[in-house]
């Protein structure tokens, strides 16, 4: 884990798998479109749009790491949650840095997801 450019603790996408293992919590905080089109398997969808009003069935004793396509979104929700002291990392690169680490990326079909 490093703190990327923004000072946002961050984890690199080749750790993913290991770190879900050790039970941290996937949340993709993409829109509808995107997650349906490919997500992890193990990913919790929970678009950023709705993050603030669920911020309360976050669980402080809980690792998080939130993902979107790039890292963007997802590195201003690790920053929220944060400031709510909840452990939480941003998945660096995002969804697009993702799909060359995990074969775990599927669309609802559960066919090979697409990344959009």
């Amino acid at each position: 884990m490093v703190l990327d450019i923004n000072n946002i603790p961050s984890v690199e996408p080749e750790t993913l798998e290991d770190l879900l293992k050790e039970g941290y919590l996937l949340i993709d905080v993409r829109e509808q479109d995107e997650w349906d089109a490919g997500h992890h398997k193990n990913a919790t969808h929970l678009p950023m749009g709705e993050i603030i009003e669920k911020v309360d069935n976050f669980n402080n004793n809980e690792k998080y790491i939130f993902v979107c396509r790039s890292g963007a979104r997802s590195g201003r929700v690790t920053s929220f949650m944060i400031s709510k002291n909840i452990e939480s990392y941003n998945l660096s690169g995002g969804m697009k840095q993702l799909k060359n680490f995990s074969d775990k990326i599927y669309d609802l079909d559960g066919n090979s997801g697409q990344i959009i």
